[in-house]
């Protein structure tokens, strides 16, 4: 067995070598950590990622959903101007006819019938209002609102409200309704021929 004199006297033979052995350990050991920490920082570059394409894959599909629906609504708005809010030459008679018609159905007799009209600028539509007075006992008058928000015109009771009556004995109530609907356009012959003479833009 050679003995650690033997060493000693040979450590020009053995020393460069364990010196190498030992610098490529510290060099693997470097490279191994290194190797480590650089996929630990891809991992969570991946990890962000798969993150950020999640959103943008549900932003995406909310972006689809909006789209869909902004084209649902575009499609409803064309038909709603079509076939509900009609030109008003097309619609006013109609609508005047069976708003009378409802009215007389429910027993009461309008009076004093009164029109207006109203320019909407952010929509492009026009509002018309008839306003007319009736009176009868109060079934009567609850029946004729039903009967006209049971209209398939497209009607908006606007405004009911109660009116004085001279004769405090009588059991029979007078009431100031007020009903509207809207047109595509403006007719101003077709309104100069009801009586009404002045058009008021939109508030």
């Amino acid at each position: 067995m050679i003995g650690r004199g033997a060493w000693l006297r040979l450590w020009y033979l053995w020393v460069p070598p364990a010196v190498l052995v030992v610098l490529n350990v510290i060099w693997l050991a470097g490279l191994r950590g290194s190797v480590v920490g650089r996929g630990s920082i891809l991992t969570k570059q991946v990890t962000d990622v798969e993150v950020d394409v999640n959103k943008l894959e549900s932003h995406a599909r909310e972006l689809d959903r909006q789209t869909k629906a902004l084209a649902d609504l575009q499609q409803n708005l064309g038909t709603l101007r079509r076939d509900r809010l009609a030109p008003m030459r097309a619609r006013l008679v109609p609508f005047l006819a069976d708003l009378m018609k409802r009215t007389r159905e429910a027993g009461l007799n309008p009076e004093r019938l009164s029109y207006a009209a109203r320019r909407e600028e952010r929509s492009g539509l026009v509002y018309f209002a008839a306003s007319f007075g009736v009176k009868g006992s109060y079934d009567q008058i609850r029946r004729c609102v039903f009967l006209l928000e049971s209209s398939p015109q497209f009607l908006l009771v606007d405004q009911l409200s109660l009116r004085g009556d001279e004769n405090a004995g009588s059991l029979d109530i007078g009431i100031q309704l007020a009903v509207g609907t809207y047109f595509a356009d403006l007719d101003e012959d077709l309104l100069r021929e009801l009586g009404v003479k002045e058009v008021t833009g939109a508030e």
